[in-house]
This record gives C-alpha cells, structure tokens and sequence, in this order.
C-alpha cells in the first residue's frame, strides 16, 4: 500500500521534479550486459533476463536479475539458455522463452524448470532457417495462453505450456509464412486479446546485399525508399475461442503495443530513408490516431497509465541514420494529454541500442545492461 501510494505522488510530480536514475548498472572490464526483456509483477518484485558477452573470449552467460524489494538490491543468476522474453502471471508464476524451449518459474524467477521445447522451423519454406519460432506468451490464468513468433505463428497451451496446439487463424492473413512474424500479443482483459505482427519479404533486386545492416552501407540505405508492408492484426473477444484476423498495408513495423484497459498505444519503427525513425498512435472508443512523430528519439517502448499518464521511452539516434551500431542516448518523454511531450531528465550515463519498459512501477532496461527508476529529484 505504502509503495502504490509513492508510486502515485512521482507520478503527480511535474517532469522538473523527477529524474530517471539508474538502479542496476552491469560495469565490469572487459565485459558487457545486454538486457532482452524486463517485467515487475508488482512494485516490489522485478525481474531482469539477458547476457553477459565477455569481450576477450567471445563467451556468453546467460543470467538474470531479480529483485525483491523495489529495485534496493538485485540478485544474478545464471540461466541455461539465451532469454527471448518473459511473461509474469503474479508475483510468483513466470514463463520465460528461451532459444531451446519455454521454462517456468514459481519462485519469482530466482529458479526455472523447462517444460517444454521450443519449435523448430518449416524446413520446406524458403530461404531454409534453423532459427526457433517461438517469440514470447501471454498466460490468462496458470493453465491457459498462447504463444507467437515466426513463420505465422500461433499456438495454444491448457496445461500451463507443457504442451501447445497450433491456432488455425494464424495462417489466414496473406503473406509467405518465410517472411511473416507475430511479435506481439496483449490481453487487456480475461477474454480480449490482440496479436500483431508483420510481413517483409526482401525486394527484388536485393541479392546479397539483403543481409548487409544498414550501418555498414549508410548511404545505400538512407536512399532505400520507405514502402508499405503488412501488418497483422488478430483479435478476440472470447479468450481465443475464435480469432478474427486482417491485414493492414502501413509503413514500417510495429515494435510495441501497450494496453489499460481498453485504452492502448502503437509503436511504429521505420527503415533508415524514412524522415521519421519512429511514430506512436493511441487506440481510444474504436478511432486510432497518431500521437507522437518526431525525428528524436526513436521510440522503441510505451507505458500508459490511468490518467491518462503516457511515457515514451526511446534512443537518440546516432548520425545520420535511423538505427545504428552505436549505442545512443537514452530518451524518455512524458504527457498527460497525448500531444504536450516533455523530454524528461535522464541520467548521463544511460545509452543503449533498444530499451523495454516495465511497469506497475515506472522502469527502463537497456541493452546495454542497465535498469532505471523514475524518482523524484533530490
């Protein structure tokens, strides 16, 4: 009660009075952190996942990070694969996608069991990959969820993920399964839900140079011309019972979709030619409408609280481009009306490539191995 009270008086305090500063900072020589997911079940209880990369032997530790008392101390532990994502049920119960398999936690993530394997790739589908399919899960109850990733797909679980039956409306959006990905899966409530993804097969003409990062070739992608690709869009209204699907021709990707209630925010990404790195909308009483549209930061993350409370959480762009290798610094604005934005303070040392936010309480992680709270200025 204490912590929901605090929480609500740094929320009512102007962005002049609050800073994002820096809780968790992984600083060892000759190593880095990379932080892939974040989740705070309740104010008290977080928990971090990502990797340890040493720099001299090219070793990689996969680890987590809990914390029981709001972000006070951490705790690290090792974890026996590379984390992809992690879903919180309530304090305890957890699922945690890994590169082999989906694991689950009753001890708020201090230890995981696997449960179940991950899913292998359509070998018949072209380009051939060995990559796993299975990106994150949402869980309604311990039993019942649903998991997305890959090649359209969409799968069921009722015994808590031990085992998963594919969902038949994954496949009926258009697009070749090769190049389409669900990426994200939200229920605002115990029977609505919203699964989005997207569909980019390579442009003719790309050859080889498909696979260049854009930082390699900063000219030849800040003259790629930004064109429309399929987004996905598949919802219901009765815990998955049915699945209603269609697909919209947008510019750019969606990266986020944030729900409360029926009130929900959009993140889009675009290529490197595009005049915008990024653009936020609001759903709000069935209309959709664009929020935020700025050339800094390139927001990657939203949270929405009742208010309504808003905060963007982005990476200045490094040069010229849209994205880039370097890390660039870490930018959060905030608004309670969805057009006065307020670029927030920001401890100097945060930068990172991508960020996730995590809430009920206010949290940042970065990719580069760093956890920040909003707390009021001392």
């Amino acid at each position: 009660m204490m912590k929901t009270f605090l929480l609500c008086c740094v929320l009512a305090l102007p962005a002049a009075a609050q800073k994002w500063t820096i809780q968790y900072f992984f600083d060892e020589m000759k190593q880095e952190m990379e932080i892939t997911d974040l989740a705070f079940p309740s104010a008290q209880r977080g928990i971090a996942v990502g990797a340890i990369y040493d720099k001299v032997s090219g070793r990689e530790k996969d680890v987590s990070l809990t914390t029981s008392d709001g972000g006070l101390h951490w705790s690290m532990q090792a974890l026996k694969d590379y984390p992809r994502s992690i879903f919180f049920l309530n304090d305890s119960l957890g699922w945690m996608v890994t590169d082999h398999g989906v694991w689950f936690t009753e001890e708020s993530g201090r230890s995981w069991k696997k449960i179940s394997e991950q899913l292998r790739p359509d070998k018949n589908l072209e380009p051939e990959t060995t990559i796993a399919l299975l990106l994150r899960v949402w869980f309604l109850d311990e039993k019942h969820g649903f998991g997305v990733g890959l090649q359209k797909t969409i799968i069921e679980t009722n015994d808590g993920g031990r085992t998963w039956a594919p969902v038949a409306a994954a496949a009926e959006p258009a697009g070749n399964p090769a190049y389409t990905a669900y990426t994200r899966i939200i229920f605002t409530d115990a029977k609505r839900g919203v699964i989005v993804g997207g569909s980019q097969p390579p442009r003719r003409g790309d050859g080889f140079r498909a696979a260049i990062p854009a930082w390699m070739d900063p000219e030849r992608a800040s003259k790629r011309k930004e064109v429309p690709t399929l987004t996905l869009v598949t919802q219901t209204a009765n815990a998955g019972a049915t699945w209603t699907s269609e697909t919209v021709p947008l510019m750019g990707l969606v990266t986020n979709v944030r729900f409360t209630g029926l009130e929900g925010l959009i993140v889009m990404g675009f290529n490197e030619s595009f005049e915008w790195p990024s653009e936020v909308y609001r759903m709000a009483d069935g209309n959709t409408g664009r929020v935020f549209r700025d050339k800094t930061p390139r927001v990657i993350d939203a949270q929405l609280y009742p208010g309504p409370h808003v905060y963007l959480a982005g990476v200045e762009p490094t040069g010229k481009m849209n994205s880039a290798a370097l890390p660039g610094k870490v930018k959060i604005l905030e608004s309670d009306d969805f057009s006065t934005w307020t670029d927030m303070a920001v401890d100097y040392k945060a930068v990172a490539k991508s960020v996730v936010m995590a809430g009920p309480d206010v949290w940042v992680a970065t990719d580069t191995g760093m956890i920040l709270h909003l707390t009021p200025k001392r």
